[in-house]
C-alpha cells in the first residue's frame, strides 16, 4: 500500500513544465466566467485520464512504491516468495 498521512485526499505529483503544458491541454471547459473561461482541474483531468488508462491496461494487486525501502515486512516476504 502506498503510505500517506491520515486524513490527507490530496497528493503531489512532481512532472516536467513541457509535460504539464500537454497535460493542460486535454482539460475540458466547465464554464464561462465574468473573468474568463474556467477548466476542470489538475485532479478532475488526473482522474478522467486514468480511467480511459484503465480500460486499456491491466493494473498490479496492489500499489507499488516508487523507490525501495529498507526493512519492510512487506518486502522480505515480497523477496521470500
Amino acid at each position: 500500500m502506498v503510505n500517506r498521512k491520515v486524513g490527507t485526499v490530496f497528493t503531489t505529483i512532481s512532472i516536467l513544465w513541457e509535460d504539464k503544458d500537454e497535460f493542460r491541454k486535454f482539460a475540458k471547459l466547465v464554464k464561462k466566467t465574468r473573468n474568463g473561461n474556467m477548466y476542470e482541474s489538475d485532479a478532475a483531468l488526473f482522474k478522467r485520464m486514468l480511467e480511459l488508462f484503465k480500460q486499456h491496461e491491466q493494473p498490479n494487486e496492489r500499489p507499488n512504491n516508487t523507490y525501495p525501502r529498507k526493512n519492510t515486512t512487506s518486502q522480505v516476504h515480497d523477496q521470500q516468495g
